[in-house]
């Protein structure tokens, strides 16, 4: 990531980026140039933005998840030798993400220097990561911002208290976590008559994983007596944006191409507009992604000047997610999996996915019918059991008679308040 002073600047850097990343991805990865030859161009075609806005193809989650599943575990999208690999990312659909120590090394570079420029983190600092570690990309962001010369507690989920006293005894300044998690953390403070402003020595608070409310981010700021920058992160660049201090939205980071679409028509339409996100990153060599939609909804881009000189784009506030793979806690949850735990059981019927927000942490409830007399309470503790060791969250499940979903019911209903 390096500094621009102009957005033209910054959009001559990515369109020449774009460029090369289009013809090494035709050239090395059999999915894009199965792509690019459905649609009948080559990577020379391409010649500005608006050419790849209008004639390179959108990739979606459920082509990566069907073209894995077909050829396992990469499926065609693999652009290098497996021999490269040094990283694999694991996440439900499921999804394999691989990474040569080139992608790892210079995506967390390219985040790190963000932060560094972005927020201000770097020597001195010591971050607290909240988040999970395991399977998915914590360790890339954990490395992210090692990259500033900060110094990283690997916290991890969970443990909330050990979390209070650890941020107190080490005087953490920079805390990254889900909003349920911070906002839990400012709850049990105050069960624990912890002063946050006064005991601890947070300066910056960093939200990312979920949609946060003005209602929640207000609160949060008040709690801890800090800066709270919300972050964006899609297809395992686990940070594409981050909201300076001056808010308008989250800059846009420079390895990151973002743009927005009506998710109905697909039509690219003007930043300003809101609608569907989609991204194309620049940095990764063994699975390359290319203007993946990411059924994310924004407000739009905020194309004014910003205070800090940063001239990157802002990203405009998330206000959730279209189709039937719903983001909950943090995570992407394939219903896919969710039939795949009731294929065991052929005594149950249809189901339905329930996601709610009823205080400050995502719920879901998977609604099911069965089509015989079941031991409810019996079955209702093995489905809870499975669902958690296949989708990695708690779920509730709610057993109703066959035929109590009605036809044509969203398989996906989420009835969370942003």
């Amino acid at each position: 990531m390096a500094t621009y002073q102009t957005k033209e600047e910054l959009a001559q850097y990515q369109l020449n980026k774009v460029l090369l990343h289009l013809k090494y991805s035709y050239d090395k990865s059999p999915f894009y140039r199965r792509k690019f030859d459905e649609v009948g161009i080559k990577p020379e075609d391409i010649k500005t933005l608006e050419d790849y806005y209008q004639k390179v193809p959108f990739i979606t989650k459920e082509e990566i998840i069907e073209a894995q599943g077909k050829n396992p575990p990469f499926g065609d999208m693999l652009a290098v030798d497996r021999k490269e690999l040094s990283r694999l990312y694991w996440s439900p659909g499921p999804i394999t993400s691989p990474f040569i120590k080139e992608d790892y090394d210079e995506t967390a570079e390219s985040i790190g220097k963000a932060y560094n420029k972005i927020l201000g983190i770097g020597k001195g600092d010591i971050v607290d990561y909240t988040g999970t570690y395991n399977w998915v990309v914590g360790t890339l962001l954990d490395e992210a911002f090692r990259k500033t010369g900060a110094a990283v507690i690997p916290g991890g989920a969970g443990m909330t208290d050990t979390h209070l006293d650890v941020a107190k005894r080490l005087k953490t300044t920079v805390i990254f976590g889900f909003p349920t998690f911070l906002l839990r953390m400012e709850e049990r403070a105050e069960e624990m008559g912890i002063d946050l402003k006064k005991d601890l020595f947070i300066r910056t608070i960093i939200s990312g994983g979920e949609v946060l409310s003005l209602e929640g981010k207000n609160k949060l700021r008040e709690a801890f007596g800090a800066q709270l920058s919300e972050i964006y992160g899609v297809a395992d660049f686990p940070t594409a944006a981050i909201e300076c201090p001056y808010g308008g939205g989250m800059h846009v980071l420079d390895d990151c191409v973002f743009e927005i679409i009506d998710p109905e028509t697909s039509a690219h339409v003007p930043p300003k507009e809101g609608g569907e996100i989609v991204v194309t990153e620049l940095v990764r060599k063994a699975h390359p992604i290319i203007r993946y939609r990411t059924e994310d909804l924004t407000e739009g881009l905020n194309l004014e000047p910003c205070p800090c000189g940063n001239p990157a784009l802002r990203l405009k506030r998330i206000l959730g997610r279209r189709g039937d793979i719903p983001r909950v806690k943090g995570l992407f949850i394939s219903p896919k999996e969710i039939t795949q735990v009731l294929a065991k059981y052929p005594e149950l019927g249809q189901f339905q996915m329930i996601v709610e927000r009823p205080t400050i942490a995502d719920e879901l409830t998977i609604r099911i019918e069965y089509k015989k007399p079941i031991a409810i309470e019996d079955m209702k503790g093995r489905l809870v059991s499975e669902f958690k060791e296949a989708i990695r969250i708690m779920t509730k499940v709610d057993f109703v008679p066959e035929g109590a979903i009605p036809e044509g019911a969203k398989l996906v209903e989420d009835r969370r308040k942003v």
